[in-house]
């Protein structure tokens, strides 16, 4: 993974105004809950998996949200593990990207074992709830089921990763339901320097 993001536009007045007057507005665009002007969760659809958990479906999220499902693992800082009808399945969480620990032939990048570590510290032995975005596909290249990942507080993980500078937020060339929100958020955290921004 590169932190090069030459190819993300920066964080110009624009951007920093809209910011603003979201905030005025009661919106804070870095937040993890809930938009209250455009929802981009209208978007989604719940994950095709039956529920494993016993947890309540936090207030906050939509009806289209699956879940509960236990986690099983997480995998490195964009990976987790879930049982999906039977069958032990690894989810990739959408719209995130994070430094290399886990890949094969590749060696250990800077911020990545930050990143895994976050992600462990947020969903090891607990229940999470999924969706999955129809621009982005059901399942990627690998077989993995890619999915926005809330915790049982109802924060959307995928945005708080990249909100702390864990993760970028890149795309791939492809839009997706939260994708303005990632990008202000990776400009944000590139801004100030956090996580794996820091790195030389």
């Amino acid at each position: 993974m590169t932190t090069h993001r030459s190819h993300r536009r920066p964080l110009g007045m624009l951007a920093t105004v809209t910011a603003a007057a979201m905030l005025l507005m009661g919106c804070n665009p870095y937040s993890t809950g809930p938009m209250t002007v455009k929802d981009p969760a209208a978007f989604l659809e719940a994950a095709p998996c039956e529920s494993t958990g016993t947890a309540a479906v936090p207030s906050a999220l939509a009806s289209n949200v699956g879940g509960p499902y236990l986690v099983e693992s997480v995998v490195d800082g964009d990976t987790i593990r879930i049982s999906c009808n039977g069958t032990s399945t690894r989810v990739r969480l959408v719209g995130v990207n994070t430094p290399e620990t886990v890949k094969e032939d590749s060696p250990v990048e800077c911020g990545g074992p930050e990143a895994s570590d976050y992600l462990h510290f947020r969903l090891d032995g607990g229940q999470v709830f999924l969706s999955t975005d129809p621009a982005r596909g059901e399942r990627d290249q690998y077989d993995r089921l890619l999915a926005y990942v809330w915790n049982a507080d109802g924060a959307l993980v995928n945005q708080s990763i990249v909100e702390l500078g864990h993760g970028d937020a890149p795309g791939y060339g492809k839009d997706y339901a939260y994708k303005d929100t990632f990008d202000v958020a990776a400009d944000n955290a590139e801004a100030e320097g956090l996580g794996m921004w820091a790195c030389p």
